[in-house]
């Protein structure tokens, strides 16, 4: 039974290309802090193998002072480290797992067919690998022993259609394997059973778009015929936010931040946050002041403003018809507020709402 983790796409050595020059620099090294935990991790925990399902690097020719240091941390790990190719580095004549010296604990697999390496415990065979361009196609046929643990681990995604190693449910069923684990796609699949195969991919261990929100990481626990025992933990790469603020009943730029402080994440060291003002705006809000705030406090920000300002609300007000009428009371209304700006935008807003129904429009 022996104590696994399970990784996928760190990408290390993005461009970040949408940051900031020296926000892009400290992503990268966030990434290898990131690599250095998931190795402090894998001694804490006493696993007994990591598992790379691809993606280590970010591009088939990364710099040699990115591998050379990704090697040296995965050097320190004190268990065996086996790694299968994927689309973004994979195994070619130039390739930092050709051209460079490998630790001792790393095994690299290199064939386009699936290739067998039987751990120290003598009951567990891992099988892997590597994707040789940036397509794949990789058969799941392999001469198993139904009486050893039996691990599949490469690059590729189940019932896809982008050539990037697509997988049948059919294959999987038929392969007989106790467990195959998957990389590519970014997001967690969770872990789930076809047939008397578990399966699963952790998701991307360091996401490098925007749109690649919600907390990343890897998968650790115990593997044994039919039980596949593992949990996700977040990884301590870049993370991506979003969070959308709707505009409507804030009147200022401190009602804003009042809004817009709860739905804060945390924590803020390594999240790249991206605001989404939204709904009817009943102000012009100081974007450049607010962004500045953000970006004091979070490794990135941006805010993006997609409210729509709100309509002249007196544009009835000599109209005698039911909107003119409407429109005077708020009006007399709203000069009793006097200072009481609370009740002068709650009314503004009440206003926006009843001409808006007279006018048969919805608002957010």
């Amino acid at each position: 039974m022996p104590n696994i983790i399970h990784a996928a796409d760190f990408h290390i050595g993005a461009k970040f290309d949408f940051l900031p020059s020296e926000r892009a620099a400290q992503a990268v090294k966030l990434q290898l802090k990131a690599l250095q935990a998931l190795v402090t991790y894998a001694a804490e925990s006493a696993a007994d193998v990591v598992l790379i399902a691809g993606d280590l690097f970010d591009t088939p020719d990364i710099r040699p002072q990115i591998s050379s240091a990704v090697f040296a941390l995965l050097a320190k790990c004190p268990c065996p480290i086996f790694l299968s190719p994927g689309n973004h580095d994979y195994y070619h004549a130039g390739s930092p797992y050709v051209t460079q010296p490998l630790p001792s604990n790393l095994h690299v697999f290199t064939s386009r067919t699936l290739e067998p390496y039987v751990l120290d415990d003598g009951e567990t065979v891992i099988w892997g690998a590597a994707f040789q361009d940036n397509k794949a196609s990789i058969s799941l046929d392999a001469p198993l022993n139904p009486a050893k643990l039996n691990i599949c681990l490469v690059h590729g995604e189940l019932g896809g259609t982008g050539g990037y190693n697509s997988l049948s449910e059919s294959a999987v069923i038929s392969s007989r394997f106790d467990y195959i684990a998957l990389g590519h796609n970014h997001r967690f699949s969770g872990v789930f059973r076809i047939g008397q195969t578990a399966l699963s991919c952790p998701g991307c261990f360091s996401a490098t778009a925007s749109n690649e929100t919600g907390i990343k990481g890897y998968l650790a626990g115990k593997l044994e015929k039919g039980n596949a025992a593992l949990t996700f933990h977040a990884s301590e790469a870049t993370e991506f936010v979003e969070i959308s603020v709707p505009m409507t009943g804030i009147h200022d730029d401190t009602s804003l931040g009042e809004t817009l402080l709860p739905l804060l994440p945390t924590p803020p060291n390594r999240i790249c946050l991206t605001v989404h003002l939204t709904g009817t705006r009943m102000y012009e809000p100081n974007l450049s002041a607010l962004t500045r705030s953000l970006r004091h406090s979070f490794f990135h920000a941006l805010v993006i403003d997609e409210s729509a300002a709100m309509q002249d609300l007196y544009r009835y007000k000599n109209d005698d018809d039911l909107r003119g009428t409407v429109t005077r009371d708020f009006m007399s209304r709203m000069e009793r507020c006097g200072n009481d700006e609370r009740s002068y935008a709650k009314l503004t807003l009440a206003l926006e709402y009843a001409l808006a129904a007279l006018d048969g429009r919805e608002l957010d």
